[in-house]
């Protein structure tokens, strides 16, 4: 979107510009990813990976080991890279975040860092008296055995601390928490989430205000998702999945202004690799009561789908901080499912609200 008017008007970091790093839990390399990328899921093709193998072995040196803080058992399991730390207390972790990226920043020579969280989704994390004050939640962190915050949360105070833009586009906690959007406010810190929307649920965001609007009562909406990848086998597991089926269920109630019944379903079936496939049924009513319905199939490559999102939020992220500005960027409401800081879900009118923001600047 970023390449394309109005949003190319803007003055954004050039592509060529941007440098790739970050933080990983498991041990493969980059180029395996992208080969097993090529050779299940038909992705890419041989000149494109010899022409990005030098860029990919510069991003593996930029690689440092992460955590599973918090993150449930199913993500335990993929924690295979050397050197990941076995320490448990928040503070210390935090700290090594911040330094891994100070020297990421210092040498790539960058002037910005931005940090988005795309690592795979974490259970539901439950917030008590702690999470509603960053005193309280900075007391805990540096003197609790165990962190009060899953890794999705930790990478975002670290980030915050040290004054670098964070995005969350996974259904994890990450900053949905009333200390850290303390934080990010006082120390006049972009933040944005949640859950990059991407799928099913944009496609839901952009039917629900049709029938809305033409008075067409929904009385159903059911989907069934099917996909493989390593997100796919994370949401095998019971925990993780409910924390990705809270914000694909809730959007539609939110568009409609009544609760039609919905059943949304997320099954991991390993063939699939990258590719990821829903079936909806929309059963209706329109003028005398008439029974009606839409069925839709839709069917895409998860990291094709994703990646153009990321990097169009990584140049966004950037613009809003060059200008001095912080907080929820509730502009960028488009790019998720359960965006901070705004109720409106319907995608066009969210991409009004980025047309508006561009238009302002």
């Amino acid at each position: 979107m970023t390449q394309r008017p109005p949003l190319s008007k803007l003055d954004l970091v050039p592509l060529r510009s941007i440098t790739l790093g970050g933080h990983e839990i498991s041990r493969r390399k980059v180029i395996e990813t992208a080969k097993t990328l090529r050779t299940n899921s038909g992705l890419f093709d041989d000149g494109m990976l010899r022409a990005a193998r030098q860029a990919l072995s510069a991003y593996e040196r930029n690689i440092r080991p992460g955590s599973v803080a918090g993150c449930g058992r199913a993500i335990d399991k993929l924690a295979t890279r050397a050197n990941l730390s076995s320490e448990t207390n928040a503070r210390r972790i935090i700290h090594r975040f911040r330094r891994d990226l100070r020297l990421f920043a210092r040498r790539n020579r960058l002037h910005r860092v931005v940090v988005i969280h795309v690592a795979s989704t974490e259970p539901i994390k439950k917030l008590s008296a702690i999470h509603e004050s960053w005193a309280g939640l900075s007391r805990a962190l540096a003197t609790r055995r165990t962190s009060p915050l899953p890794a999705s949360s930790l990478y975002a105070v670290a980030a915050i601390e040290e004054g670098m833009p964070y995005v969350n586009f996974t259904p994890s906690l990450g900053v949905d928490v009333p200390a850290i959007r303390e934080l990010a406010a006082a120390s006049g810190v972009p933040i944005m989430g949640s859950d990059g929307k991407t799928g099913e649920t944009l496609l839901k965001t952009v039917l629900a205000p049709m029938f809305r609007e033409r008075h067409l009562k929904i009385e159903s909406w059911v989907g069934h998702n099917v996909l493989g990848n390593g997100d796919g086998r994370i949401l095998a597991s019971p925990a993780n999945k409910a924390a990705k089926l809270r914000n694909k269920d809730r959007v539609i109630a939110a568009m409609l202004g009544y609760r039609p019944q919905t059943r949304t379903s997320i099954e991991y079936v390993e063939s699939q690799y990258d590719w990821k496939t829903a079936w909806d049924r929309i059963c209706f009513r329109g003028f005398l009561g008439t029974r009606m319905s839409l069925q839709f199939t839709w069917q895409g490559s998860d990291s094709i789908l994703a990646a153009p999102l990321v990097i169009d939020l990584a140049r966004l992220a950037d613009y809003h901080a060059e200008r001095g500005r912080g907080g929820v960027m509730t502009h960028l409401a488009c790019f998720f499912k359960s965006p901070m800081g705004g109720r409106e879900h319907g995608f066009t009118a969210q991409v009004e609200m980025l047309h508006r923001y561009v238009a302002a600047n």
